[in-house]
C-alpha cells in the first residue's frame, strides 16, 4: 500500500511535532534547571557548559527517550483510516 500525499502529511507532521518538539521542550527545560540551581549565570559571562549541558542532555533524552516512544506510537497509534505496519521482507538466500 502506498500512502496518499495527505497520509504521508499525516505522518510527517507526527514525526515533527513529537520529535522535534520534544526536543525543545527538553531543551527549554534543561535550560529552566540550571538557570535554577545555578541563578549566578544570568549575572555572568556566557558560560560554555551552560551552554552545552543542556544541549546533550536533550539530545540524549530525544535520542534514547522520546524518539522511542514516537516510533511506537507510528507503529500501534491509528491515523483515522489507516495504521503503519512494518513488514519484514525474507533475506535473499543465495545458494552458489
Amino acid at each position: 500500500m502506498n500512502l496518499s500525499y495527505w497520509e504521508s502529511v499525516t505522518v510527517g507532521w507526527r514525526i515533527l511535532w513529537q520529535g522535534i518538539g520534544g526536543f525543545v521542550l527538553s531543551l527549554f527545560l534543561g535550560n529552566l534547571v540550571i538557570l535554577g540551581v545555578l541563578p549566578e549565570l544570568t549575572r555572568s559571562g556566557p558560560s560554555y557548559w551552560a551552554l552545552a549541558v543542556p544541549l546533550l542532555a536533550a539530545f540524549a533524552l530525544s535520542l534514547f527517550v522520546l524518539l522511542p516512544l514516537v516510533v511506537r506510537g507510528l507503529i500501534t497509534g491509528p491515523f483515522g483510516t489507516f495504521r503503519l505496519v512494518i513488514k519484514r521482507d525474507e533475506p535473499c538466500r543465495s545458494t552458489v
